[in-house]
């Protein structure tokens, strides 16, 4: 039985939009990804920003990205090994980032805005071994059997309609030994009162929205619901001001609801699956893996010994920094953690 979901003060703000908006569902490109024109805010070092290794976020960055080389076993040899298919790569992460390390990244997204922008950050950083190609929602990989020596997945199959069959799928395209690199996202970090969140778009965007996040945790299942308006978020904030209250779940009661309705645009919903790492690592040996392990991650692991070195010991440049992390995260990324620990899997075909 699933645990029951906050309301506000008896009101029940996601069976409102149900009975009042008839959202219409969709999948995720459509929900949220075909909407931004940067799925990262433009935050990302090397992509949007240089990288600066006197900033702490960069710094934990490169512990992600590296992560996936060492997982992975990209960039063992003298020269760049391995042909690599990166589901979902948002805006070219981490597909950009290990494409020096890579004979060829190839990179596949549902939604064809992602794509595009991936490509645009490919071209302006001059990365030629990296390509990216857009394939519908639950459609088959068009790529022949056994085709990568490895799979990098940043959060992404939660997102597909089966995530079952996407394993399958990324099963079929990995030759044998070869290593999936998984993160995903747990939901129990939500549990205890944050079941139910809204968010409202930034000015990155040109339409405001409200997204309502109803996480059955229990069922590993969210729901989203996803409220469109005619006018730019800042006169949606503005709006929400003047009504007296902010877009955070708490502030949306049924007047203020009532006072939205009309200038609604449209409504849509979004539901996701999101295993927990028991389940993922269930259906991944049920997919046919030999083995599938739960191990630390490379980014909070890099935040961590940044935390213990002196300033002075601080590494000055991104080569420093990979001097300094490299064999570090190859051992972290090999340290079996309990599930759930850090969400990340490796499974090896």
């Amino acid at each position: 039985m699933n645990e029951p979901t906050n309301t506000n003060n008896g009101f029940d703000c996601v069976a409102w939009i149900i009975d009042n908006l008839a959202p219409k569902q969709v999948e995720a490109a459509e929900f949220i990804y075909d909407l931004m024109e940067s799925q990262s805010g433009q935050c990302l070092p090397v992509v949007y920003q240089p990288f600066d290794a006197r900033n702490d976020d960069h710094f934990a960055d490169r512990g992600w990205a590296l992560d996936y080389v060492k997982s992975l076993g990209l960039g063992c040899r003298p020269a760049p090994a391995g042909r690599v298919l990166d589901f979902g790569p948002g805006d070219g992460w981490p597909s950009l980032i290990i494409a020096p390390f890579s004979d060829e990244v190839v990179g596949v997204d549902s939604s064809p805005k992602r794509v595009e922008v991936c490509k645009e950050n490919a071209t302006r950083l001059g990365i030629e071994n990296a390509q990216f190609t857009h394939v519908p929602a639950g459609k088959p990989l068009p790529f022949p059997d056994e085709s990568f020596d490895a799979v990098a997945a940043a959060s992404s199959i939660e997102s597909t309609p089966d995530p079952q069959a996407t394993l399958k799928e990324l099963f079929r395209v990995l030759r044998p030994g070869g290593k999936l690199r998984m993160f995903y996202e747990a939901l129990n970090r939500y549990r205890d009162g944050r079941e139910r969140e809204a968010w409202i778009s930034g000015d990155g965007f040109e339409k405001a929205f409200i997204v309502i996040y109803d996480r059955r945790i229990d069922a590993e299942v969210v729901e989203q619901y996803r409220l469109s308006f005619d006018m730019s978020p800042a006169e949606l904030r503005a709006t929400l001001t003047q009504l007296g209250t902010s877009a955070d779940y708490a502030g949306l009661n049924g007047p203020v609801l009532e006072e939205l309705k009309p200038q609604v645009a449209a409504c849509a919903k979004c539901v996701t699956k999101h295993p927990s790492g028991r389940t993922w690592k269930q259906w991944l040996l049920d997919t046919g893996f030999s083995s599938v392990a739960g191990t630390h991650a490379g980014g909070p692991s890099a935040r961590r010994l940044l935390s213990n070195l002196k300033d002075e010991d601080r590494p000055q440049d991104i080569v420093d920094v990979d001097q300094m992390l490299a064999p570090y995260i190859h051992v972290v990324v090999t340290m079996p953690a309990p599930l759930g620990t850090d969400p990340l899997l490796t499974a090896v075909k």
